[in-house]
């Protein structure tokens, strides 16, 4: 993935409410190239000689399986309901496994996940499948590295900016915003709602894995006093309570199948029913959902209903993980350290290597780990520079590939991929070179030859 030009330093504009901070030398056409339309075609199998062609700009996945909910479906009985999805990354597709029961394979070799490129040909259950081609698309990026609550400056996320920009206009949208835990689903509801006409309005977050499955239906809908034990006094849900405003609801998928059906006729006909009561009440809600969960999936598996999926996915929001954000990991560290600095006033900086080694750290809890990570390293620090220790983080490196990926490469690639991934690891473990190389087995000579000749920086 790459961009039309380089990401210059980032001056602050006051602006309205919160600030944003544009980026100096880029217009509003500036955009960057990425995959965006993937075509399939079915080679062998029961539904041979079928093709597909699915825009990526609104998803990350392709889907194939039996499962009607399926982008790719197939009549192939040998296949799970949802077998295998292609991926979307800033690497290109990537080819995944779904827990089926026969597994994928790529000539003679079962695989869990590995990178694919144009012309490949998998096979899943007695169907092969050709990826016919990935093309590129130009996306339009944001002329800020903040939207509302949100900080980022790499391409992938002022991609979203700019689209959440665009949902933001939107009378009424029904969003749908999906990504790993930790990355910022929450940040993204509230700045859209920050940015929205409905920001006069209230904003109304409730996290649906934390409501006691009996209370769920009186929590969302509200209640009549005596309709149980406890309900002393008539209850707004918190469809009422976000009434002209915007209404958050994470882990959408975490729902009882049971209450689904009700959210489903609240959503289509815009008003609620209090538990004990008979009359509707109209409801004017913004509704934004979250999920880190495949709902797409749960779907096949019968977990999730079919109608209230389609209903929720009005548009959908990809937060990419930290891992994928290229260039943020160092940018937000020194936003949250800035903070802190702020907050107590004691001055700390980070040091060449303590960026490298948050670099090199594969953030599994994303920017919420990374946001801990720098507010504990602040406080335990004993002197103005927060060292890799400080951290108190086992880093593993951004480019470490699974052991499928590296079975795909010819040995010698594999053997320098390893040990990239090794010397990038064992950099980031120790604040000195000499103590790396020691730790190593190596002289700091042979540590220093090593390096260079893998392409790293000594």
């Amino acid at each position: 993935m790459t961009t039309h030009d380089d990401d210059p330093p980032a001056s602050a504009d006051p602006g309205e409410g919160l600030p944003t901070r544009p980026l100096t030398g880029r217009g509003p056409g500036r955009s960057m190239r990425r995959l965006g339309r993937v075509n399939l075609r079915v080679c062998e199998g029961p539904d041979r000689g079928r093709e597909l062609s699915v825009d990526l700009e609104e998803k990350l996945s392709i889907k194939g399986g039996r499962g009607a909910v399926n982008e790719l479906v197939l009549a192939d009985d040998h296949i799970s309901t949802s077998h295998f999805e292609l991926v979307r990354t800033s690497r290109g597709v990537l080819l995944r496994d779904l827990g089926s029961l026969n597994g994928i394979y790529l000539g003679s070799h079962r695989v869990r996940e590995a990178w694919i490129e144009p012309g490949t040909v998998f096979r899943a259950g007695q169907t092969q499948i050709q990826l016919v081609a990935a093309e590129a698309v130009e996306v339009p990026l944001a002329t800020t590295d903040q939207f509302e609550e949100l900080l980022g400056r790499s391409p992938a996320m002022r991609a979203m900016f700019a689209r959440l920009e665009r949902i933001a206009q939107h009378k009424n949208p029904r969003v749908l915003v999906s990504g790993e835990t930790g990355s910022g689903k929450e940040l993204v509801a509230r700045s859209l709602h920050r940015r929205s006409a409905r920001s006069a309005g209230p904003y109304v977050a409730r996290d649906c894995a934390t409501i006691p499955r009996e209370l769920a239906e009186s929590i969302l809908f509200g209640f009549r006093r005596g309709a149980f034990t406890g309900a002393v006094a008539d209850t707004r849900g918190c469809f009422e309570e976000a009434h002209g405003g915007t209404l958050f609801l994470d882990e959408i998928g975490e729902l009882p199948l049971e209450l689904q059906a009700k959210l489903l006729r609240v959503l289509e006909q815009k008003e609620v029913v209090r538990v004990g009561e008979h009359r509707p009440r109209p409801v004017d809600v913004r509704v934004v959902f979250a999920t880190h969960r495949d709902l797409q999936h749960m779907v096949s598996e019968g977990q999730f209903r079919e109608d209230l999926w389609h209903r929720i996915n009005g548009f959908p929001v990809a937060v990419p993980p930290l891992r994928e954000r290229d260039g943020d990991v160092r940018f937000l560290a020194e936003a949250f350290l800035a903070a802190c600095i702020a907050e107590s006033g004691a001055h700390r900086v980070l040091t060449e290597e303590t960026c490298r080694a948050l670099e090199a750290h594969t953030w599994p809890g994303n920017v919420r780990e990374l946001r801990s990570v720098i507010e504990r390293a602040y406080w335990l620090a004993e002197g103005d520079a927060i060292a890799p220790a400080d951290l108190d983080l086992i880093a593993e490196p951004r480019g470490r590939g699974s052991a499928n990926e590296w079975f795909l490469h010819p040995h010698a690639a594999a053997v320098g991929e390893f040990e990239r991934a090794y010397f990038t690891e064992l950099l980031a473990r120790f604040p000195t070179k000499v103590l790396a190389a020691r730790a190593a087995g190596l002289t700091p000579e042979g540590l220093r030859l090593a390096l260079k000749r893998l392409g790293l920086r000594p």
